[in-house]
Order: structure tokens, then C-alpha cells, then sequence
């Protein structure tokens, strides 16, 4: 390795910098787990360049209910933020991204101004983090819709570790105990560090780290390089 640096200083820059970049990655890995979402003028103009003037109207209001929630109490916030959100329109990825299964960033959600149901559940997730609610309390879960006989994802808040969670969907303004929900059967959750498999409505297992799902990590990369722009 010695002898390269020596023989070939391009190569050395080059390693250099990919070491940096990859040093970066990490970190901001980790940045955007634990503290949320980040806004920037850059990443205001980006949103207009991509998506037009209206969609950089509604990542600016998504920023002013960040800053003007960080002191609510949390059943404001997750009220609040959760008819944020629901009031975008809804629509297939198929339909949106002709693509089976995308799972839209924030900023993608209010650029093209629609989302399925991952989109709601985990932009509601960065939110809500971003406002100040540690990610131990929340869990983006993976439930069947019964009435629906499919797929779907909400977002579960437990105000203990213990506690019974609380139901964020798109499908309802109401935000419901999980008891209530009889509608919904969880198969497994996840956050920013840990993967529960579900065991009944109301209690998980915890089955090893989030890093196992290969599509959440290339979502916060994705997320990180959005918030990056123009830096």
C-alpha cells in the first residue's frame, strides 16, 4: 500500500477521499437517526428546481411546524403532525414511481404532493424526531389491513417501553390505542436502531438490529443525500 502512495499520488487522493466520503456516510447514518430532518435554503431551492414553487411552500410549512411544535406536549405533536401528513393525497407507488415498492422521503412526499402508506408512516417518524420525541417511542410497523386484505404501515407510539402503543394511520384522523384496532394485525416493527417481530397487538420481540433491512438503510442514505444538497 506504501508503494502505491508513492508510485501513483492519484490514487492515494482518490483513496483518501472515498475513505472520507464513506467516514461521512456513517456519521451522517447516524445524524439522521437520531436527530430528524434538517432544512437548508439550499435544500429549499432544490425542492423548487425539482418539484416548482408550491412544493417548496409545503417543505417550508412542514419547517414551521417543526420549529413552532418543539415545545408542545407530545400528544400535540403526534396529532398535529399526524394531520400534516394525512391530508396529502394518497396513491399507489405503482402509480406514483412505476414501481412496486418506493418508499418516498419526506421531501419527495411534498414535492409530488401524494404518498402511500410507508410514505405517511415514516415521514411522520422523521418528523416527529425531528420535533423532539426519542426514537425509543417510536416503531414504524408493518400491520395486514384486514378490511383491506393487504399490506400496510402505520407508525405505533409508546409513551413507555411497556405501554400500550398508539396508532398513527392514513387511514384515520384518529390516532387509537392498538387494542382498539382490530382492523390491523402487526407482523413486525422497526426504528432507527432495533427490529421487533410482532407476538401479539400490543407487544413485540425484539429480534436483532434495524441495519438487517437492506431498505431502510438505503432510505436514510437517500434522506441524508437530499438534506446534503448543495453542501
Amino acid at each position: 500500500m506504501s508503494e502505491l502512495f508513492l508510485v501513483n499520488p492519484f490514487a492515494n487522493l482518490a483513496l483518501r477521499r472515498l475513505t472520507a466520503v464513506v467516514l461521512l456516510a456513517m456519521v451522517l447514518a447516524s445524524w439522521v437517526s437520531a436527530q430528524g430532518l434538517a432544512f437548508s435554503e439550499a435544500l429549499f431551492e432544490w425542492m423548487e428546481r425539482e418539484y416548482g414553487v408550491e412544493a417548496k411552500q409545503r417543505v417550508l410549512a412542514l419547517q414551521a411546524l417543526v420549529e413552532e411544535g418543539m415545545d408542545w406536549p407530545e400528544l400535540t405533536k403526534l396529532k398535529r403532525v399526524n394531520a400534516f401528513f394525512n391530508r396529502i393525497h394518497y396513491d399507489s407507488d405503482s402509480a406514483l414511481w412505476d414501481q412496486k415498492d418506493y418508499w418516498a422521503t419526506p421531501f419527495e412526499v411534498l414535492g409530488i404532493n401524494s404518498a402511500d402508506c410507508e410514505d405517511y408512516a415514516i415521514s411522520k417518524y422523521f418528523t416527529l424526531i425531528t420535533m423532539g420525541i426519542d426514537e425509543d417511542h417510536l416503531r414504524i410497523t408493518y400491520v395486514k389491513s384486514i378490511e383491506l386484505n393487504e399490506a400496510h404501515m402505520v407508525l405505533a407510539y409508546y409513551p413507555s417501553p411497556d405501554a400500550e402503543p398508539w396508532i398513527l394511520d392514513n387511514l384515520t384522523a384518529r390516532i387509537q390505542p392498538a387494542g382498539e384496532r382490530n382492523d390491523l394485525v402487526p407482523v413486525y416493527s422497526f426504528n432507527g436502531a432495533d427490529l421487533w417481530l410482532a407476538v401479539n397487538r400490543l407487544e413485540g420481540k425484539k429480534v436483532g438490529d434495524a441495519d438487517r433491512l437492506s431498505r431502510w438503510q438505503a432510505y436514510q442514505a437517500k434522506l441524508m443525500q437530499q438534506m446534503a444538497v448543495g453542501q
